[in-house]
């Protein structure tokens, strides 16, 4: 990076379209008011077919993201680029002049477990990619890489740059459980002739065991659930011997028993001396595993920067939430992020409410019962218990057999075979026109995805995804909606907003809302009651109707076997470590969801 560089320009290369925006010359260009004195600051690269803005020579006016902005393209932004060069972060790696930068490193250091938190798009799987030797870092030069030692001497953090050389080496081996789990499923072996090719440290019989794979081993990776694809990519990982472990977003389709879980695989790995790096959001499911936390921050898809310093889980989850970093006197958000202390059980006694019968669904070795209750209108009701108990089953009767008049529904999984932009997509999901002031205003805005209405559900991430398809199912004019794992793919960030777009909408609308939820925090900060399904994954599951929060969640957590605790700076859930002193006090009490904050 150029030093005299404090601002960057971001193109998304998805949204530009130059043969679009104008006849021979793109829109960007041609109003540049200095490009014809000095056409080297805006000029197409010949790589893509696309603008490319030379920071060094531009003046900073921003009339092409303007511009770029009313012919409703959005491609074009400036961003404050503040200098962690200076502070000691070097520039790892960039994707190009006007792309993604990454700054700094974190610690790997065996014998720890260090969770990763960050938003989305921040930078948490390149620099995975980087430590795994998948990407090698150019040092910012996407076009004339910085010799790999240049890179790697610029480094203070002396286990990352220790690291980095034994990978680049080939003297270091790595485990890696991606993100993105496309090369696993066009697998054309089974579960178990893949474990198998894969058993290194452990054996298959303790990695079926590990992640409840018994069920699957004669199935193909693209016959499974993506829990069950989740588990499986685990257990590789798992059963690879390896010094280094890096695990992107494990928690990803799980619910809290199997996240809960992973504490001991992580454990197990750190007590072996090996190191262990996790980008994970679940905040109280990331707090219970980590040793460490480092924060990636900066400005999502332009740059991102990995704190100097790998905190205390507690300390570091609560600067994230706090939007500061002290001991480095960095202030990367302008409001903190704070959750309710006290639970307050509402009185129900005056509120309509929908009332549904007693359900009973047989199929295939599996039996679900839940019995009859009410959907009370204003109130958001968490569903919780394990994967295979029937919650999604549940819903699916409730929407398929029209037992409440009018009810919208926005499933676990989202397709995107749609044909069309996403405003089209909105449109017909919702009967609504998406531009309408109260749609932009409130659902698209701020659930932060106005600016996706002409792309294509193809083109989304997977937390692009999501938002799309909540707004599509809050849109629609219902007396109840279910939200079925709303949060999966969301940041911490993103899940809090979505929390907020809920629990106002049910009383804006006064409709009743449903929301099947794995991650404790949500469930506990979108929800007025809570019902909990409970039996035998796959073969039987049971459920009563909606409980009091406090009685819900008690009750929860018992059948779970951990207590958890409110943060005393932040409020947000802690889960007690097993057999601790809080622990045990709350057990005696019989108060496995403490409500008010505690050390």
């Amino acid at each position: 990076m150029k030093k005299n560089q404090n601002r960057l320009a971001v193109i998304d290369y998805n949204r530009c379209e130059p043969s679009s925006c104008g006849s021979l010359v793109p829109a960007c260009i041609k109003n540049c008011p200095i490009y014809p004195k000095k056409p080297s600051v805006i000029k197409i690269w010949k790589k893509i077919g696309k603008p490319i803005i030379n920071m060094d020579v531009c003046i900073d006016c921003g009339i092409c993201a303007n511009v770029c902005y009313n012919l409703g393209f959005q491609a074009i932004k400036f961003v404050n680029l503040p200098n962690p060069e200076g502070a000691g972060i070097p520039l790892i790696h960039s994707y190009g002049e006007n792309s993604y930068r990454l700054f700094g490193l974190p610690y790997v250091q065996k014998g720890s477990v260090i969770g990763l938190l960050g938003q989305n798009g921040i930078g948490k799987s390149t620099l995975l990619n980087i430590l795994a030797g998948d990407l090698r870092p150019n040092g910012g030069d996407s076009e004339a890489p910085v010799p790999i030692e240049t890179v790697i001497e610029q480094i203070s953090n002396s286990s990352a740059r220790e690291h980095l050389t034994k990978v680049i080496e080939g003297k270091i081996t790595v485990s890696y459980k991606r993100q993105v789990l496309k090369d696993l499923q066009t697998e054309k072996r089974t579960v178990k002739e893949i474990l198998k090719d894969n058993q290194e440290r452990v054996s298959v019989s303790d990695a079926v065991e590990q992640f409840s794979l018994q069920n699957l081993l004669e199935r193909q990776p693209r016959q499974l659930s993506g829990g069950e694809l989740q588990r499986t990519a685990l257990a590789l990982s798992y059963l690879r011997d390896a010094e280094v472990y890096l695990v992107d977003e494990p928690c990803t389709y799980l619910d809290i028993k199997q996240r809960l879980l992973l504490n001991d695989v992580f454990q197990e790995l750190a007590q072996e001396n090996r190191a262990v790096l996790v980008a994970e959001h679940d905040t109280a499911v990331l707090d219970f595993f980590s040793d460490f936390v480092h924060i990636i921050y900066g400005e999502p898809h332009a740059y991102g920067i990995v704190s100097k310093v790998a905190y205390t889980t507690k300390k570091g989850i609560n600067n994230f939430l706090k939007g500061e970093l002290a001991d480095e006197n960095v202030r990367f958000r302008s409001k903190r992020i704070t959750f309710t202390r006290q639970v307050k059980d509402r009185e129900w006694n005056s509120v309509p409410y929908f009332d549904y019968p007693e359900v009973k669904v047989r199929r295939k070795g599996f039996e679900l019962t839940v019995l009859g209750g009410r959907f009370y209108k204003r109130a958001v009701v968490a569903i919780m218990g394990e994967n295979g108990l029937g919650k999604t089953t549940f819903a699916n009767y409730l929407f398929k057999k029209k037992v409440i008049p009018s009810l919208s529904y926005k499933p676990q999984l989202l397709r995107r075979d749609f044909d069309g932009t996403v405003e089209k997509f909105l449109a017909a999901y919702s009967h609504r026109y998406p531009r309408e002031k109260n749609f932009k205003h409130y659902l698209l805005k701020p659930l932060g995805i106005v600016h996706l209405l002409d792309r294509t559900l193809e083109e989304l991430s997977g937390g692009e995804l999501q938002r799309v398809y909540i707004a599509g199912c809050l849109g629609r004019k219902a007396d109840v909606y279910i939200i079925d794992e709303g949060s999966a793919f969301l940041d911490v960030e993103e899940r809090l907003k979505m929390t907020r777009v809920i629990r106002h909408h049910a009383s804006k609308e006064s409709a009743a809302i449903i929301a099947i939820e794995h991650d404790i925090q949500i469930a506990d900060a979108i929800s007025d009651q809570i019902m909990v399904f409970e039996g035998e994954p796959g073969k039987h599951g049971y459920s009563r109707g909606p409980l009091p929060k406090r009685d819900g969640m008690n009750h929860f957590l018992k059948l779970l076997g951990i207590t958890f605790r409110r943060d005393p700076e932040t409020g947000r859930a802690r889960i007690n470590k097993p057999h601790s002193r809080l622990d045990r006090e709350q057990r005696e009490i019989g108060e496995y969801f403490f409500t008010h904050s505690k050390n």
